[in-house]
């Protein structure tokens, strides 16, 4: 079995300074047409976060961990930052959302297909440094 870890940090910029949900898709009309498409903003963050991921390709099953590490509000005080910082964030985005961004990153990047992850532990929390770290097991047989 090997284990690899990954760091994805973001960068002091809208819409790339902490880990993004995937959203809903959006809907266009072109005449009798229907158009489907994800927002722009979601698709650039979902290209920052696979430009910081090797080019693994597994092809085998994969045990997965994802940790959120969300940035403190600017509203908190002195106080409620040494009470919040390193718990476990309990508000918006979803977890379910966050992962489905990661996964879709990682998909034809790090595996060939997120069909072959058979199990996943998440968890979301609050830090000083924005970041989402992934640890990726390759499972044998």
């Amino acid at each position: 079995m090997r284990e690899t870890r990954i760091e994805i940090f973001y960068k002091d910029e809208k819409h790339l300074n902490k880990p993004m949900a995937s959203p809903r898709p959006r809907f266009t009309r072109a005449g009798r047409f229907v158009r489907t498409y994800m927002p722009n903003n979601y698709t650039r963050h979902k290209h920052f976060i696979a430009e910081q991921m090797p080019d693994l390709q597994i092809e085998s099953s994969i045990r997965l961990t994802v940790e959120f590490y969300f940035p403190p509000l600017r509203s908190w005080s002195e106080k409620r930052l040494r009470e919040r910082l390193f718990s476990y964030k309990r508000t918006k985005p979803d977890l379910d959302n966050l992962l489905k961004t990661v996964l879709d990153a990682g998909n034809g990047k790090l595996w060939k297909d997120d069909n072959q992850i058979v199990e996943i532990r998440t968890f979301k929390k609050y830090e000083s440094i924005p970041r989402t770290a992934l640890i990726i097991e390759e499972l044998e047989g």
